[in-house]
């Protein structure tokens, strides 16, 4: 994609085309977003540029044409490199140690640049992480490292001073309307329930536009949200054996679910409905609003983003459902 197409993320994209233009690129970056934000796409751009055989000096877009632009697009450039990892949940210190501390000691294979881009980096342990740093003290010139974190309290401080940080931002509704009908020929009347939803997201917004069953599951997860609390755990089985069945879809409910607990918080800050997400549930999320006190709504955002850490861990589902329950259930009525 060329840089000036991807949507939003003005801050973050003029940094990158200044040290494009200027010929003054950095050899660390740190994309930071949740899943969904484009850190993948933004890092993929920039690398496009940062290869490309036909840019010229004082351009910072890639021409998406010459052989090193088809190479990067293709996944088959030798100078861009992806670190991978086996577990879903860890990159090791073997892994970083093969995949780059090593391989930056090998020159560029067709130009005056190496790139590398580590997907999900704070999933390297301690260890990986040090190794790492270690290159970042005296790297080589021709090396370029794109970090792409979700959480950027899970890497060292160290690795964190010494790359350049770039936020990503939530988009605008309207950017996420406008992109979802023009690329995505999504029908404007079924944009402003997506757009609602995926809070500044536009990864989460076409997740929920390709998805038939979006009304559906949005029902189901407010119908588990209003009587999970007022049931007894013994009665939560089916929900949980309904959600555990599919690991892929379960982070989708607990966005839901955090989206839930959001609208509490926000009417019990005085919002009204043009502002909640489940407008249709006004009259619960209101009296919700006032059985949870401050502290007991912050508890359950933290269980719910525990529950999402969980399944990007491998903990067992229905483990982690039942935990969630329950923290959920006993902060009620606070």
């Amino acid at each position: 994609m060329k840089i000036d197409d991807i949507a939003g993320q003005t801050v973050a994209l003029t940094h990158l085309k200044n040290a494009l233009k200027k010929d003054q690129i950095s050899q660390a970056y740190m994309l930071i977003g949740e899943p969904g934000m484009g850190k993948k796409t933004i890092a993929e751009s920039f690398a496009e540029s940062i290869l490309c055989e036909e840019r010229k000096p004082g351009e910072y877009e890639h021409c998406g044409k010459c052989r090193s632009c088809h190479q990067v697009e293709t996944g088959n450039h030798p100078d861009c490199i992806f670190v991978t990892h086996e577990k879903s949940n860890l990159i090791s210190v073997d892994e970083i140690r093969e995949q780059l501390v090593s391989d930056v000691e090998i020159k560029p294979y067709q130009g005056s640049k190496k790139v590398y881009i580590v997907p999900d980096a704070e999933m390297m342990n301690e260890q990986a992480q040090n190794a790492l740093l270690k290159t970042l003290e005296e790297p080589p010139e021709y090396a370029v490292i794109i970090l792409l974190v979700a959480n950027a309290d899970l890497m060292l401080p160290t690795l964190l001073s010494r790359s350049i940080k770039l936020p990503l931002a939530p988009l605008p509704d309207q950017v996420i309307e406008e992109k979802l009908i023009k690329d995505y020929y999504i029908q404007k009347y079924r944009t402003s329930s997506i757009v609602k939803f995926a809070r500044g997201n536009l990864g989460r917004a076409i997740e929920m536009s390709e998805n038939d069953d979006f009304i559906e599951d949005k029902n189901t997860a407010s119908d588990i949200m209003k009587k999970v609390v007022k049931t007894e755990s013994y009665q939560w089985k089916d929900w949980i054996d309904e959600l555990s069945k599919d690991k892929v879809r379960l982070p989708f409910f607990l966005g839901l679910f955090m989206d839930w607990y959001r609208d509490i918080l926000m009417a019990k800050s005085g919002a009204g409905r043009e502002r909640l997400m489940f407008a249709d549930e006004e009259s619960v999320i209101t009296e919700e609003a006032g059985e949870y006190d401050y502290e007991g709504l912050k508890y359950c955002i933290e269980a719910i983003e525990d529950a999402q850490a969980k399944v990007r861990a491998n903990v067992k589902l229905s483990l982690v459902l039942e935990n969630l329950f329950n923290t959920l259930s006993l902060n009620y009525g606070d």
